[in-house]
Formats: C-alpha cells, structure tokens, sequence
C-alpha cells in the first residue's frame, strides 16, 4: 500500500460523495439569488456598475458554498474510512 494509493482511494471517495444539498440550503440559496434579482432590476443607472460586481460577488459566495459541501464529504469520507480501518 503506498502512498499514491491512498490519494487514490480520497479522489474515489470524492466521486463517490456526491449528495444533494439540504432543502434548508436550498431554500436560502433560491431567496438570496430572488434577493440579488429584485435588488439588480430596482439599481437606478447610475448604480448598475456596482450592482454587476455584487451580482459576481454573489455568484463567487454561491459557488464556494458548492465546493464547501464537496471538500466537506469528501474529508467526512476519508476520516471515516480512517477511523473503520484503525479499529480493526
């Protein structure tokens, strides 16, 4: 067993780990990206410029809340499979 096994098995465990979000999380992501909508339709001219870089802004907070989740199981996985093969 060496070491490049072992990433191996993290990288498995990465496809592996793909559940849906929780429905809370889902909620909020959908009233925050209805938020950012109103928030962008409602901006006066003279603000629109500031309003696309909050709406990337946005976008960018949205997408690491994914990766988040990702790295999040995959880490949970890993420790798990660590913790079942030391205890035997």
């Amino acid at each position: 067993m060496g070491g490049h096994d072992r990433w191996r098995t993290g990288s498995i465990a990465g496809l592996r780990a793909r559940a849906a979000m929780s429905p809370a999380v889902i909620v909020l992501l959908v009233l925050a990206a209805l938020a950012v909508a109103l928030g962008f339709g409602r901006l006066p001219d003279q603000l629109l410029d500031i309003g696309v870089l909050l709406v990337g802004v946005f976008l960018a907070v949205v997408a690491r809340i994914c990766q988040a989740r990702d790295q999040h199981l995959v880490l949970s996985r890993l420790l798990g499979e660590g913790h079942r093969q030391r205890r035997y």
